[in-house]
């Protein structure tokens, strides 16, 4: 079974950077030059210290009488450097974390870019919302051959001409039977697993029903540690 796709894989590996001693005006130009809306603050060893944005920028400008309640935007409205002016911590993805996590990162943090680092914790590259779709922009037949070579046949041990495999617009559909139901969900979520499904839409029967089975019972035992090897 091939790996889901790992961060190091669809990152950008030339990071804008600014210092903790960088003013706000050269931060300024830097996201407007390049057309970007944030970059990681790196101090001296390399670390990112934080991320600067468009957000950070502008916040610097709020006049509001509840700030002085508010000690980050107090600090912000005042600062003029990176350091003062920054998001932190920065909300970081190791280089090794599949997609699926810097996605919850994002959403959970409401971010849109994130530093990547390496085992080092160092800063190696940097991943936003759009390298994360690239996944979904996979053809429906190159997803078919995937879905038949990869799970059927080599991780289900199911020869792929017994069953229909289908893909419209990244929606896989597979129909027919299996040997027993305990195989089923199993396939299923094989197939989710893969870069590029958006959902899964199963018409499987079974030759034998195996639900009654204690749940301790070893059914697709195999499968299922060749699977969590390979994810």
């Amino acid at each position: 079974m091939s790996e889901r796709r790992r961060v190091r894989e669809v990152m950008r590996g030339q990071v804008l950077t600014v210092r903790p001693d960088t003013p706000f005006k050269g931060i300024t130009v830097l996201l407007s030059s390049w057309g970007v809306s944030g970059v990681p603050v790196v101090d001296d060893d390399g670390t990112v210290v934080g991320v600067v944005s468009q957000r950070d920028l502008l916040e610097r400008e709020i006049r509001h009488r509840l700030l002085r309640f508010r000690p980050r935007l107090r600090r912000k409205v005042r600062g003029s450097h990176a350091d003062e002016l920054m998001t932190a911590p920065a909300i970081t993805v190791p280089q090794d974390a599949g997609v699926a996590e810097a996605i919850r990162l994002m959403e959970d943090h409401g971010v849109h870019r994130l530093p990547v680092l390496d085992d080092d914790a160092k800063l190696v590259g940097i991943v936003g919302r759009s390298d994360l779709l690239r996944g979904f922009l996979r053809s429906d037949s190159g997803l078919r051959e995937e879905v038949r070579d990869e799970v059927i046949k080599r991780a289900m041990a199911i020869d792929p001409d017994t069953l229909s495999v289908a893909v419209h617009n990244g929606v896989v559909t597979v129909s027919g039977q299996v040997e027993r139901t305990g195989m089923i969900p199993v396939i299923v979520a094989l197939i989710r697993r893969l870069d590029g499904v958006v959902d899964v839409r199963e018409h499987l029967t079974a030759e034998l029903d195996d639900s009654h089975l204690p749940i301790e019972e070893p059914v697709n035992t195999g499968v299922i540690e060749a699977f969590q090897r390979h994810s």
